[in-house]
């Protein structure tokens, strides 16, 4: 779920990592090396890759009204104030950032370019060790059992 964070480095001083940010930047990134380095018809790979990152948004954007639609924060570092089950959360624990993943994914594979395939990389490993971590910490602490039955029948990517 994404809910309340702290990254590696304890409160206070802790780096703060904000999801759509990080991926915004690696896209970036990953754009600007693909412009540079990559060359090729990107045609063959066009509907794959748009659907792809179709999908990946429209997960995002979904799993994201649903916190909204429950009045519960969708900021890593806020406290959340309810504890959302409902698909997509049945089958993943962290659709918004599974979303990003494969939208990530999906212009890598619309652009046909390896080197863009660092962004859902780098994303996945950075959410994985450092935001998400801190988020089911702070889930234990707020709903306790409930959330550790969750968590134990729910899969965190999928």
């Amino acid at each position: 779920m994404e809910q309340t964070t702290e990254t590696a480095g304890g409160p206070g001083g802790a780096l703060k990592i904000h999801p759509p940010l990080l991926a915004g930047a690696l896209l970036l990134g990953t754009l600007i090396l693909h412009s540079l380095f990559e060359y090729g018809d990107v045609q063959a790979h066009a509907v794959l890759g748009l659907l792809l990152t179709a999908g990946g948004v429209g997960l995002c954007l979904f799993a994201a009204a649903l916190f909204q639609a429950r009045d519960t924060t969708k900021n890593p570092y806020g406290e959340p104030a309810q504890f959302v089950i409902e698909r997509p959360y049945t089958f993943t624990r962290n659709p918004m950032y599974l979303g990003l993943v494969l939208g990530l994914l999906g212009l890598a594979i619309f652009f046909g370019s390896l080197v863009m395939l660092l962004a859902p990389v780098l994303f996945f490993l950075v959410i994985d060790r450092m935001v998400i971590p801190n988020e089911e910490a702070s889930m234990e602490r707020i709903f306790g059992q409930r959330y550790r039955d969750y968590k134990a029948q729910v899969r965190r990517w999928l």
